[in-house]
């Protein structure tokens, strides 16, 4: 029976049974506890980097409210996160975030079944705002605490579709995250995960904020980048493709350098107009976006073609690039195989998707209260 109904239902029992008292209840009243008895609510908070966000996800696929608070205005100043103003950030917001995701949904702290919460990988002060809080909720409720790592979680929030929230996720697939702090291919079978290949220097989501600085073009570049990319001449500039002893492996310090050297060539010739410079953003931002999407596309149908799977999940920030996008679904539909992102609002941090993750885990033995963030926490086994 579930948690909530406990009460209402043995109340019910006992008013059946007692004289004097009432002797049934209401159709209308016994259809609101059914409908009460099937539901179980997830609360996700997430705390990782510069956004403080929490969700009530209903039955793991209905997204109740998803309220996310962003530090990042705070931020373009200095061209990148300051770690003690995302923590502040969340730190001040948390409370007003939370009772924000409960108002949207419609649903109490008492209603909530249990907590899932962003344990790592992030920035350490952030991360522990978003855990002891989720701590103290845990405690206060008498409800599970479920760590969730953050990069599961943004695969997880491929397969949460709008249109059809009861898909059943696929048994076996490959995984691609692409963030500003990761990038990496993952096979993922029976809740198993295992990483193929990483960056093994910048992360593609990095190396547009990088290219952006190097431009003039603000933060964070990778926006913007892919704004201009799509009035660019893509082949303007062809960069070389890093060698690479693993197949699977990826580095983006090269292009960014070429992109810096380039530039300072391209500025130093005597006679450039605005309208010359204006031109030469767009070409080099679609120059750049076609080789840093291009690598990942391939890497990406050659672990398909490598663990024989037909799907392929494509997950964070990066994710809502539009060339990448519009790459891979081409690429796919072309091969036959299946393409799975998570909608453009789930592609950045947001609690909803760690709550689905958490969903996913709640059979999973509950984190007791001495449960700590580790700003450094990799992919695990799975389940």
């Amino acid at each position: 029976m579930h948690r909530h109904c406990e009460p209402a239902c043995r109340r019910q029992d006992e008013a059946k049974q007692s004289k004097g008292f009432f002797t049934e209840i209401a159709s209308s009243q016994k259809t609101l506890l059914a409908m009460t008895c099937d539901r179980m609510f997830t609360l996700g908070i997430e705390t990782s980097c510069d956004e403080t966000s929490c969700a009530i996800l209903e039955n793991g696929v209905k997204i109740r409210s998803n309220i996310i608070s962003s530090s990042l205005f705070k931020h373009r100043p200095f061209g990148g996160v300051v770690p003690e103003i995302a923590s502040r950030h969340s730190l001040e917001q948390i409370d007003f975030v939370l009772e924000q995701a409960l108002e949207q949904a419609g649903v109490r702290l008492k209603d909530i079944d249990h907590i899932a919460v962003t344990a790592g990988p992030g920035l350490m002060g952030s991360l522990l705002v978003g855990v002891s809080y989720a701590k103290s909720l845990s405690w206060r409720l008498g409800i599970p605490l479920i760590p969730v790592n953050h990069l599961e979680a943004h695969l997880s929030a491929c397969f949460m579709t709008p249109d059809n929230p009861t898909v059943k996720q696929p048994r076996e697939f490959a995984g691609m995250l692409v963030s500003g702090g990761h990038t990496m291919i993952t096979h993922h079978r029976a809740g198993k995960v295992r990483i193929l290949g990483e960056t093994v220097d910048d992360a593609v989501g990095e190396a547009y904020d990088k290219v952006a600085k190097i431009l003039g073009l603000g933060f964070p570049g990778g926006p913007i980048l892919d704004k201009l990319a799509q009035q660019g001449n893509p082949k303007a500039v062809l960069f070389t493709r890093p060698k690479q002893k693993k197949r699977f492996g990826f580095s983006y310090s090269g292009i960014k350098t070429a992109v810096l050297y380039h530039a300072q060539k391209e500025r130093a010739r005597p006679g450039r107009t605005d309208a010359d410079e204006q031109k030469y953003i767009r070409d080099i931002a679609a120059s750049f976006q076609r080789s840093a999407i291009g690598w990942l596309v391939e890497k990406a149908l050659d672990a398909m073609s490598y663990l024989n799977v037909r799907d392929i999940a494509v997950g964070g920030g990066v994710s809502a690039n539009s060339y990448l996008r519009k790459r891979m679904a081409e690429e796919t539909s072309k091969a036959g195989l299946r393409l799975w992102m998570a909608p453009l609002p789930l592609t950045g941090d947001n609690a909803a998707m760690i709550a689905r993750r958490g969903f996913e885990l709640r059979n999973r033995r509950p984190a007791a209260l001495n449960l700590a963030a580790n700003p450094g926490l990799r992919l695990t086994a799975g389940k």
